[in-house]
C-alpha cells in the first residue's frame, strides 16, 4: 500500500517507523482523513485497501455505525465488574481481550480517557453505562484481532461518526493501536478530540457532496483498476504533482536498500505526456501503483512510445533533453545495430538450446555457474529474477507472431549477453529510487529484431522504462508485440527520416542541421 496517500502511513511496519521498544511498546498513528483529493484515485485506494484487509488479522474495519451491544452475557459480566469501579480501571479484575498485554494496555487507557474527558459524563450512572458499552464493542469486534507484538494493531472507521464511536477510537490509540479515521464528506465528530493533546493529526481535503458507502466505493474503485488492461491509473498533473511533494515529506520512509531481497513485477503506466515528464525523475515509491511486501515490488514503470514532434522546437528539445538528462537514462539513437543492446547472435550461441527445454523453462543452475555471461557479474538473487524473466517472456503471448524455437534461443542470449551498460543499471538500482531508464531514438524507418524487442521488455519486467521516441511515427514495434503493452502518445507533426546526431538547447545550431530536411521548417 505504498502507493496510497490515505493508507501509506498507517499500514507501515514499526522497521518502517523505527523507533519499537519492548519497554516503550509501539509508535501508534491517529490519522482522520477528512474530504477527498481525487476522487477516482480514493476509489482506487479503499479498493486496493480492502483487499489488503482481507488479508489481515490484525485490523478491524467499520465501515457503518456500531450498533448497541446486543450480547447480554458480555454486558453482564462487564456490568458486574464496573460495578465495583472506584475510580480506575486497571485496578479492576476483567478480561476485555484474551492477550494479556493488550487488555492491560486498553485498562491504562480507560483511566486516561475517563480523567481527561470525565467533565462530558453528567453522572456515575452515565459514565459506567459508557465503559460498559465501550468494553462490549472492544470484546465484539477487537478481541477477535490476532495481534503481533511487533507492530501496532489497526482501527479503521469509514463515514459519520458518533461521539461515543469517537471515543472508542480514541481509547485504542491511546491503547497502542493505529487509528484511521476517513470522512470524505463530513467534518464529523472528530473534532470534538484534542487534536495536540492526543497526537492527533488532521488532513484537511475538500468535502465532497457525495454518501457513497464504502462497499460502493470499494465496486467504484475495482473499475478504476480494471480500466485499462494491466495498467495503473495515473491521476491529472496537478495532483500528482500535489501528492508527490505530500509523499516527499516521509522520502525516508524506506530506507536505502531496503527492498533489494525482493523480485520485481513491473506495472504499466497509462499516462499522458505530461505525466511522463512529472514522474521521469522522480522515485518509483512516488508513482502510483507502487507497492511492496515480503516478497515482490511492484514497480510502475513507462513502456511508451511517442510519434511526432511538436510544433514548437524548444518544447521538443526540452523533452528530449528531459529524458537524456536523467543519471539513469541510458540513450541510444538506433541504426539497426544490436550491438547497442546485446552481443551479436552466432551460431555457436545455438548451444543454449540444451539449457532450455522445449516447455520454455530454463536450467538456471546451468547458467548460474558458467561465468562467460555479461549478467555473471550480478548477484545470484538477481540473475535468478532475470531468468525468471526471461521464461515468463517465453511462456507469454506477448509476441504478435510468437515465438519460435530460434527466437527463444536468440532472445535468452541477447538478455544473457546484454550490453554491459543495463547490467551496471541493475546493479544501481534501488526498487523505492528513481528506476534505470531506456531512451531509443529512431531517426529513421526501422523495425526492431524479436531480440532487441525482447530485452526491451525483460528490462521493463525489471523496473526499467522504456521510452521510443519516433518523429516520423512509423510502426516499429507495433507489428512486433501486443499494443496493449505500450502507451503510444502522438505530438503535432510527423517528421520522416530524421536522425538525431546531436540534440543541443541552442536552437539555431539545430535549424541549421534540420533546416535542409525536404521541405521541413521546425520552430
Amino acid at each position: 500500500m505504498s502507493d496510497s496517500v490515505v493508507f501509506d502511513r498507517i499500514f507501515s511496519s514499526q522497521s518502517d517507523r523505527g523507533n519499537y521498544t519492548p519497554s516503550k511498546g509501539y509508535l501508534s498513528y491517529f490519522i482522520a482523513n477528512i474530504g477527498v483529493i481525487n476522487e477516482d484515485l480514493y476509489n482506487l485506494e479503499i479498493f486496493k485497501a480492502n483487499s489488503y484487509i482481507n488479508e489481515r488479522n490484525d485490523i478491524a474495519l467499520f465501515v457503518q455505525s456500531i450498533g448497541n451491544p446486543s450480547d447480554f452475557d458480555i454486558i453482564n459480566y462487564f456490568k458486574n465488574c464496573v460495578s465495583n469501579y472506584r475510580g480506575s480501571i486497571y485496578d479492576l479484575n476483567l478480561d476485555i481481550v484474551n492477550d494479556e498485554e493488550i487488555n492491560n494496555r486498553i485498562k491504562r487507557a480507560f483511566d486516561i480517557l475517563l480523567k481527561e474527558e470525565g467533565d462530558e459524563f453528567a453522572n456515575d450512572r452515565i459514565k459506567q453505562n459508557f465503559i460498559v458499552k465501550i468494553m462490549a464493542w472492544i470484546k465484539t469486534y477487537i478481541g477477535k484481532l490476532k495481534i503481533n507484538r511487533t507492530e501496532a494493531p489497526k482501527v479503521i472507521f469509514y463515514g459519520e461518526i458518533k461521539k461515543h464511536e469517537v471515543y472508542l477510537l480514541l481509547l485504542l490509540h491511546l491503547a497502542g493501536f493505529d487509528v484511521l479515521y476517513l470522512s470524505p464528506s463530513s467534518d464529523s465528530n472528530i473534532d470534538i478530540l484534542k487534536k495536540e493533546k492526543y497526537k492527533i493529526e488532521l488532513i484537511n481535503n475538500i468535502i465532497i457532496d457525495s454518501n457513497l458507502s464504502f462497499e460502493e466505493r470499494v465496486e467504484l474503485g475495482e473499475k478504476v483498476e480494471k480500466s485499462s488492461i494491466k495498467k495503473a491509473f495515473t491521476i491529472g498533473a496537478e495532483a500528482s504533482k500535489r501528492i508527490s511533494e505530500e509523499l516527499l515529506n516521509d522520502s525516508g520512509f524506506i530506507k536505502p536498500w531496503q527492498l533489494q531481497d525482493r523480485s520485481i513485477k513491473n506495472l504499466l503506466l497509462s499516462s499522458t505526456i505530461d505525466e511522463v515528464s512529472i514522474y521521469w525523475k522522480q522515485p518509483l515509491k512516488l508513482r502510483p501503483g507502487f507497492s511492496f511486501d515480503n516478497n515482490i515490488v511492484q514497480a510502475p514503470v513507462f513502456f511508451s512510445k511517442i510519434n511526432g514532434v511538436y510544433n514548437d522546437s524548444k518544447e521538443y528539445i526540452n523533452f528530449v533533453n528531459l529524458l537524456k538528462g536523467s543519471d539513469e537514462a541510458f540513450f541510444i539513437e538506433f541504426d539497426g545495430n544490436i550491438n547497442n543492446f546485446s552481443k551479436e547472435f552466432t551460431k555457436e550461441a545455438f548451444s543454449l538450446s540444451f539449457v532450455l527445454n522445449s516447455e520454455g523453462k530454463i536450467d538456471k543452475k546451468a547458467i548460474l555457474n558458467d561465468k562467460n555471461y555479461s549478467i555473471s557479474t550480478l548477484n545470484t538473487n538477481q540473475q535468478t529474477m532475470i531468468l525468471d524473466k526471461i521464461e515468463e517472456i517465453i511462456m507469454s503471448e506477448m509476441f504478435i507472431d510468437g515465438l519460435n524455437r530460434e527466437d527463444r534461443i536468440k532472445g535468452m542470449y541477447s538478455v544473457l549477453y546484454m550490453n554491459k551498460r543495463f547490467v551496471h543499471m541493475i546493479n544501481n538500482f534501488d526498487y523505492s529510487l528513481v528506476n534505470p531508464k531506456l531512451v531509443i531514438y529512431l531517426g529513421e524507418s526501422l523495425v526492431f529484431d524479436k531480440e532487441v524487442v525482447f530485452i526491451m521488455i525483460l528490462l521493463s519486467k525489471i523496473g526499467f522504462d522504456i521510452l521510443i521516441l519516433t518523429p516520423g511515427g512509423e510502426n516499429c514495434i507495433e507489428n512486433v508485440i501486443n499494443n496493449q503493452l505500450v502507451d503510444i502518445h502522438r505530438l503535432d507533426k510527423m517528421v520522416y527520416d530524421f536522425k538525431l546526431s546531436s540534440l543541443q538547447e541552442d536552437e539555431s545550431l539545430l535549424k541549421k542541421l534540420f533546416g535542409k530536411r525536404s521541405g521541413f521548417k521546425w520552430g
